[in-house]
Order: structure tokens, then sequence, then C-alpha cells
């Protein structure tokens, strides 16, 4: 079932697509967030429709988003493009995220609502924490942050396993666990960040993020440690606009699968702590 109010694409890396969900409140002149999925993450999968339409009904208003290279094409369900997950790089993806910014600055989201441009934040899982924070560094647009098992590192993949396989095979394999497909992360992933460490460097961009940031992270997060959350939280130092909220027995997906069978107290602790945060600093 399509929750979404209204639907976007627009002109992303490379010229490929960025496609996008809004979820839209009664309230008039609301705040602006853009989710970021991770890694063989996307705008459909599991929990996304209900965090987005769940932040809707709180007022705020959402774009959810793939990014132009996550792999997913007109089929909203089917990594079907495989080429472009292949050629995925952390520019590509904030270029998306500010093509997306200046989007709804200029109010091309959506004709249905008018969300406030100047009221923008970002919200990222996993890998999209990352590109989250690294936006939200670069880009003084955004005014809040909220990242839910975010990463704290670029590239999490050991470089000598990286460098075997490229040497090997030209690309790293990873397989999807839900599709069983085999998925190529390209050799231009892997040398762009070993080239741009600082350029890229989710726990630079922490050191140095002024605006409001709320750490969301599941105290037994199987896939991005809750010691990477500690990492983040360290970088942010003793500032009061960094917080943290862990969740006790939280996985990476807050207890979510795809296809989504509904929220677990652990999803709505954090989608509630999320909106919350957006609505007290945008």
């Amino acid at each position: 079932m399509d929750l979404a109010d209204d639907h976007f694409s627009l002109t992303g890396a490379n010229g490929a697509l960025i496609r996008g969900d809004m979820y839209l409140p009664e309230a008039a002149n609301p705040p602006l967030v853009a989710v970021i999925p991770g890694f063989k993450g996307f705008k459909d999968w599991g929990f996304f429709p209900w965090l987005s339409a769940h932040l809707a009904q709180a007022g705020i208003a959402v774009a959810c988003i793939n990014l132009s290279h996550c792999g997913i094409g007109a089929n909203p369900e089917t990594f079907e493009r495989l080429d472009l997950f292949e050629g995925d790089t952390w520019s590509k993806r904030l270029f998306d995220i500010q093509q997306v910014l200046n989007a709804a600055q200029l109010g091309l989201l959506t004709q249905k609502a008018s969300p406030n441009p100047a009221r923008l934040g970002l919200l990222g899982h996993s890998m999209g924490g990352g590109a989250a924070l690294l936006a939200a560094d670069k880009d003084p647009r955004v005014g809040s942050v909220v990242t839910l098992a975010g990463v704290a590192h670029a590239n999490r993949i050991p470089e000598d396993v990286a460098r075997a396989q490229l040497a090997a095979m030209g690309h790293v394999a990873v397989e999807n666990a839900r599709t069983k497909q085999t998925m190529r992360i390209g050799r231009e992933f892997f040398e762009e960040v070993w080239a741009n460490p600082h350029a890229f460097g989710v726990i630079d961009a922490a050191r140095s993020l002024t605006v409001p940031w709320l750490i969301v992270h599941g105290a037994d997060d199987e896939t991005v440690p809750l010691n990477e959350a500690y990492e983040l939280l360290e970088a942010g130092g003793d500032r009061d606009n960094v917080k943290m909220l862990t969740l006790d027995g939280a996985g990476h997906t807050f207890g979510a699968g795809h296809p989504f069978q509904g929220p677990s107290i652990e999803l709505e602790r954090a989608v509630d702590a999320a909106a919350a945060h957006f609505l007290r600093t945008l």
C-alpha cells in the first residue's frame, strides 16, 4: 500500500534519477526532513514508509529518497540496476542530497503543500546516517540531523580485503541476504575514499558539526556495533548540540524486516525521539 502523498524525481549524479516520496502533514508551513536509507536500503524497504508517515503525522513534511546509485530502478522493490550500484561513491551520494536540498528550497518536490524551505533537516539510517552527517557539515541550509544506527566510517571493509578483491576481480562482492543477489562495489568507491579520507571522514564531520544532532542506536546492533555510535558521540565532544539515545534490545533495523510487519516498541521509540528532535530544533 502506497502511504505517500506525492512523488518526485530529480536528476542525480551522472544523470541517473533520484526518486522520492513525499509524506505531508496537515500543519501549515512545516519543516521538511529528507530521509536517506543506507547501504542496500531503499525508500520502500521495511520501516521507511511507516517512519515517513509517522513523522508526517507529527507535523513534519518528509522526502524519503532513493539515491541515484542505490541500485533500485523504476521497479521500487527490485535491485535491477546493479550497474549503478557498482558505480556508487560518497561524492555521488552527497551530490544527490544536495540536489534534493536545492529542489526543496525552490519548492519543487511537491505542489500539494508548501514546506518551509528555511526549516530543512536530514535523517539517515546506517550508511545514510554517515551521508547525512557529511551533507549537514558541508551545507549550511541543513538545520538539524538525526542518525539511526549511523556508521562512523565511510568504508567498513578492511583495506587489505578490498585491495585483494579489486586486484582479483576489479570489484568487491557482497551478498544481499534478502534477495540472494551478488552486488558489486566498484573500484571507484574505494579509490575515492582512500584518496580523500578527510573529505569523506564521518568522524571529521562529527567533530565540526554545529547543528542539533540526535544519535539513535540499538544496543544490540549486529551490523553497525554500538561502539561506532560512541565514536560519533566522542567526536561530537561535550557540545550541547549532540545528544544520544541508546535502545536496549534493538538491532540494526530496530526490529523491522521486509516486508514490514508493523513497528516494534524500539522502532516507535526511535522515531518518536526523531520527531521530537526535529520539532524542537527546526
